[in-house]
C-alpha cells in the first residue's frame, strides 16, 4: 500500500527523513518495500492574490497584472486571460528555475517590465495540459511556499502491510504506529463542524435488522451541495495513492477512507426512496445493479442497504447505480459504518466484486472511528462543495464493543524474550501502542488492546508487541539451553529425498508444479472430471481439478519449455496426487505419492564428437533400473504389460508396467501417439510414473561388500527360438534360478527374427556366465551346468535349440 510521507508529516511532529523512517518501521515488523520521490521542488515560487488585469498598453493578446504577496507588489505581464482580480495564484519570482530549464528574471515585454510569471499546472511540471493559469482556493494564503500549499515534493512510501495489521490501512493508523515505533509525538487532527438546519434523525431513519452482520451504522444529510472538480491538490494526493478522481464529493469519501481507514459511501439523498435506510439480508430473488452498470445477483447471505423500493448499496463492497453521486446532485446522505468482515468477504466472493472498502472491511475496521470518519467528510464536503450539515449524526450501535482485557505476565516476557524487560519500559512502550495498563502487584499487568488493534488477543501478541518496540536487534543472542536431537524423517521422506538425489545427480532437473490443473490435462488420463476433486472456487480455468496423476503436468512443462526454444528435457517430479475417497463417509480425498519423469530431444547434448541420436524406449528403461538399483530395489522387480487405465498416456507397444510382488508399482514407456500429435511434438517423449508406497518396504535394502573374483569364468552361448510373447525377465529369472552359485550372470546379445520361422516366434541369443569363488570350474562342470540351462528352456517355454 502506498503512503504520502507529506501526509505522514501531518500526524507526527519531527518525522525522521524517508531512510531513516523506512529502517524503523522494516525493523519493527512493517516492511517498507520501496521509496519513490515525486514531483520536483520549486525554489522561488510563492502564493500570491492579482489585485487587477488591464489590456498590455503595447500588446492586444497581453495583459498586465497588478499581483501582491505577503510582502511586496509585482507588475506581471501575461498571456492567459482566464484569470480575474481577487483570484490566487502562483507567482515565480526573479531567480526562480522551473522544470524544463526555465530561468525566471526581470525582464521588458513590448516595453513593459515583468517582475516575474503566474505559473499554470505546465510551467509548474504537475500536468501536461493546462487551459491557463493555475487558480489557487479562494483562502490560499499570501506568501507561502508553493512546494508547501501543493505538495509538491514527496515521497510515496510502498508499504506491505500483513492481514492481521488493518489498524496499518490508513495515513493516521501507520502514523500511530510511526509515533509508536520512533516516539515521535503523534498529534490527532481536530474537525471544527458548523452544523445547521434540521437534525439527522428529522431527515432520515435507520434500522438494523435483527441478525445483520452489522453493529454500527451512522448517517449524516448534506444539503444544498454543489457537485463539481475537486482541488488540484485533493487530486493529486488521491492519483498518488491509485484512486481516480470522480467529483468533489466522492473524492472526499475516498479521501477519509486513505486518512482514517474508514470506508464511506455518498448517496444522493433526493434518490433515496421513502427517506429511509434498511441495513439487511438480501431477500431471495433480489437484484441491484451497482454503479458499475452491471446488474448482480443477490442471496440471503448477502448483506445490503435498502431503503423503501430495494437494495441501494451492497454493504461494504459496492454501491448502487440508481442512488449513485452526479453532476445534479443537491443533497447527499453520508454512511459510515461497521460490517462484519466475513459477510463483506462473502459477498465479495459470490459477487466477484473487490473494492478499496471492501480490502478494509474484509480486515476490519475501527468500530470506534466510525461517526470521527462521517464528521470529517461532512466536513470537508461542505468545505468544497457547499452546504449545510444536519445536526447531530445518527448513530445506530446495535451491539458496542468493549476493549478485550489481556492478563500479561513479567515472568512470562522474560522467559519469552530471554531478556529482563524494565517494567517500566513495558508500560511505556504498550501506552505508545494505545494499549490501557495498569500493574496488579504480583508481577503481572492487566492490559486493554484498543479496538483498532484487532491481532491483540493473547498474552504472547503484547509480548510480541513488547520486543517490536524494544528492537529485535536489541535483544541478546542466546543459545537455547535444552538438547537439540533432529528427529528421525521416517522412510517415506527418506525415500523421496533418495528418489531426488539419484534423479537429480543423473541430470535431472526437479520441477515444482500445482497440484490442480485444468480439465483438459485432468483427462488425458482417464475419464471426466466427475472422478476427480474439483475445486469449488477454482483461482483460473488452469486449475479446476485437482490431479489424480502428475504426467499431465510434466507434459505441460514440456510444452511451455518447448514455447521457449528449449528442447533438450529431463524432468521429474516427486508429489501426491488425489482421488475421490473410496468409502463414502470419508470427506478428504485420497492421496498419494508419487514419482514421475520426462525425458525428451537428442540422447547426447548436440557436440561434434556425439552421435545425433534420438532417445527411445531403453533409454527411460535405464533410467529406472538406474533408480531401482539406487534405492537398493533388487530381486523382486518385474516387468508386463500395462493396464487399459495407462493406455490412454504410453504407447500401447512401447511402454511396460513395473510389476512389485505381483502388484502393479508404475509404469514408463513412450508417449502415446495421439498425444505427441495433440501437443505437436517433433519427436517421440519417453516417462515413467511410479507409485512410491508400493517400493517403500523393498527400498533401503543393505549393501553387502564382495571381494573380487580369484577364479576364472567361463561362458557359454546358446541361440533358441522361443514365443514372442514371453517376457524376457520370466526368461532370465528361470535360469538364474537354476543354481544361483555358479551362475554369476545372464545377458541376452541378440535378438532375430528370421523369414524361416513360424508367425510369432523370435530367435535369442544368450550368453550365461559361470563362475565359482571357490575353485577353478572345469569344462565338465560348465558343461553339465549349461545343459541344465538348455533343458529347462526347453521343458518350461518349450524352446527350440538352434544349432
Amino acid at each position: 500500500m502506498l503512503f504520502s510521507y507529506n501526509w505522514l508529516k501531518e500526524y507526527i511532529e519531527n518525522l525522521p527523513l524517508p531512510v531513516e523512517l523506512a529502517r524503523a518501521l522494516t525493523m519493527s515488523g512493517t516492511e517498507v518495500e520501496s521509496i519513490t520521490a515525486s514531483g520536483a521542488e520549486l525554489n522561488n515560487v510563492v502564493t500570491a492574490e492579482i489585485l487587477s488585469c488591464a489590456p498590455h498598453p503595447n500588446a492586444d493578446r497581453l495583459q498586465l497584472c497588478e499581483v501582491k504577496t505577503d510582502a511586496a507588489n509585482y507588475s506581471i505581464v501575461c498571456g492567459a486571460r482566464n484569470m480575474k482580480a481577487g483570484d490566487r495564484v502562483a507567482l515565480a519570482l526573479p531567480g526562480a528555475e522551473l522544470p524544463g530549464g526555465i530561468k525566471i528574471k526581470k525582464s521588458k515585454i513590448r516595453g513593459v517590465e515583468s517582475q516575474g510569471m503566474m505559473c499554470s499546472e505546465v510551467e509548474l511540471g504537475i500536468k501536461d495540459t493546462s487551459s491557463g493559469i493555475m487558480i489557487l482556493p479562494e483562502d490560499t494564503p499570501l506568501g507561502q511556499d508553493i512546494n508547501t500549499i501543493l505538495n509538491l515534493k514527496d515521497y510515496m512510501m510502498e508499504v506491505g502491510i500483513t492481514p492481521n495489521r488493518a489498524d496499518l490501512l490508513s495515513i493516521k493508523g501507520l502514523s500511530r504506529e510511526i509515533g509508536a515505533v520512533t516516539a515521535a509525538a503523534f498529534k490527532a487532527k481536530e474537525v471544527k463542524l458548523i452544523e445547521g438546519g434540521m437534525a439527522t434523525d428529522e431527515l432520515v431513519s435507520v434500522s438494523i435488522e435483527d441478525g445483520s452482520p452489522c453493529r454500527r451504522y451512522s448517517a449524516r444529510v448534506v444539503e444544498g451541495v454543489k457537485i463539481g472538480p475537486s482541488p488540484e491538490a485533493l487530486k493529486a494526493r488521491l492519483e498518488a495513492h491509485g484512486i481516480r478522481s470522480i467529483n468533489n464529493a466522492v473524492d472526499v469519501t475516498n479521501y477519509v477512507m486513505l486518512e482514517l481507514g474508514q470506508p464511506l459511501h455518498a448517496f444522493d439523498f433526493d434518490k433515496v426512496e421513502g427517506k429511509s435506510i434498511d441495513v439487511r439480508l438480501a431477500g431471495e430473488g433480489e437484484t441491484i445493479e451497482t454503479i458499475d452498470s452491471k446488474v448482480r445477483n443477490l442471496d440471503a447471505s448477502m448483506l445490503v442497504i435498502a431503503d423503501a423500493k430495494g437494495p441501494v448499496a451492497l454493504a461494504g463492497v459496492m454501491g448502487g447505480q440508481a442512488t449513485e453521486v452526479t453532476d445534479s446532485t443537491m443533497n447527499i446522505l453520508l454512511e459510515s459504518a461497521w460490517f462484519d468482515p466475513s459477510s463483506v468477504r462473502r459477498t465479495s466472493k459470490k459477487t466477484g466484486l473487490s473494492s478499496d472498502s471492501s480490502y478494509r472491511f474484509e480486515r476490519g475496521v475501527d468500530i470506534e472511528g466510525v461517526v470521527a470518519a462521517l464528521d470529517y467528510a461532512a466536513f470537508l464536503i461542505a468545505r468544497l462543495a457547499g452546504g449545510t450539515i444536519s445536526k447531530e449524526a445518527l448513530d445506530v450501535y446495535t451491539e458496542p464493543l468493549s476493549r478485550r482485557e489481556i492478563r500479561l505476565r513479567r515472568e512470562r516476557i522474560n522467559g519469552i524474550l530471554g531478556i529482563e524487560a524494565e517494567p517500566s519500559a513495558v508500560k511505556s512502550n504498550l501506552q505508545r501502542l494505545g494499549v490501557e495498563v495498569s500493574e496488579t502487584g504480583d508481577g503481572a499487568y492487566i492490559a486493554y488492546a484498543p479496538l483498532y488493534r484487532l491481532d491483540l488477543k493473547e498474552e504472547i501478541d503484547l509480548i510480541e508487541e513488547v520486543a517490536r518496540l524494544f528492537g529485535y536487534d536489541n535483544i541478546p543472542e542466546t543459545l537455547p539451553n535444552a538438547p537439540l536431537r533432529s528427529g528421525d524423517p521416517g522412510n517415506g521422506t527418506r525415500l523421496k529425498r533418495a528418489i531426488k538425489d539419484i534423479l537429480s545427480h543423473s541430470g535431472f532437473v526437479e520441477v515444482l508444479n500445482y497440484s490442480f490443473v485444468s480439465r483438459e490435462m485432468f483427462s488425458l488420463t482417464g475419464p471426466e472430471d466427475k472422478d476427480g476433486i474439483v475445486i469449488s472456487n477454482p483461482i483460473t480455468e488452469e486449475q479446476v481439478v485437482m490431479r489424480r496423476s502428475l504426467i499431465p503436468s510434466l507434459i505441460d512443462t514440456l510444452r511451455r519449455n518447448l514455447l521457449k526454444k528449449n528442447e533438450e528435457l529431463r524432468i521429474f517430479e516427486v508429489a501426491p496426487v488425489f482421488a475421490p475417497p473410496s468409502d463414502p463417509n470419508e470427506k478428504l480425498p485420497v492421496e498419494v505419492w508419487r514419482t514421475a519423469g520426462l525425458m525428451y530431444g537428442p540422447r547426447w547434448a548436440e557436440t561434434w564428437n556425439y552421435p545425433k541420436e534420438g532417445l527411445d524406449f531403453f533409454d527411460v528403461k535405464g533410467v529406472v533400473e538406474m533408480l531401482f538399483e539406487g534405492l537398493g530395489i533388487t530381486g523382486s522387480l518385474n516387468v508386463g504389460p500395462i493396464t487399459d487405465h495407462s493406455k490412454k498416456i504410453f504407447h500401447p507397444g512401447k511402454s511396460a508396467a513395473i510389476i512389485v510382488n505381483g502388484k502393479e508399482a508404475g509404469v514408463f514407456g513412450e508417449l502415446h501417439p495421439e498425444l505427441k500429435i495433440k501437443f505437436d511434438l517433433k519427436r517421440p517423449a519417453y516417462l515413467f510414473d511410479i507409485e512410491i508406497d508400493a517400493i517403500i518396504d523393498l527400498a533401503g535394502g543393505a549393501k553387502s561388500y564382495k571381494p573380487l573374483p580369484k577364479f576364472p569364468e567361463s561362458t557359454r552361448d546358446i541361440a533358441f527360438i522361443i514365443d514372442e510373447n514371453i517376457p524376457y525377465q520370466e526368461i532370465i529369472s528361470s535360469i538364474r534360478v537354476l543354481d544361483t552359485k555358479l551362475i554369476e550372470r545372464v545377458e541376452l546379445f541378440d535378438v532375430y527374427y528370421p523369414s524361416n520361422i513360424p508367425p510369432g516366434k523370435r530367435s535369442l541369443a544368450i550368453r550365461a556366465v559361470y563362475r565359482s569363488r571357490e575353485r577353478t570350474l572345469t569344462s565338465q562342470e560348465v558343461d553339465a551346468m549349461h545343459a541344465k540351462v538348455t533343458e529347462e528352456l526347453i521343458r518350461k517355454f518349450n524352446a527350440e535349440v538352434r544349432g
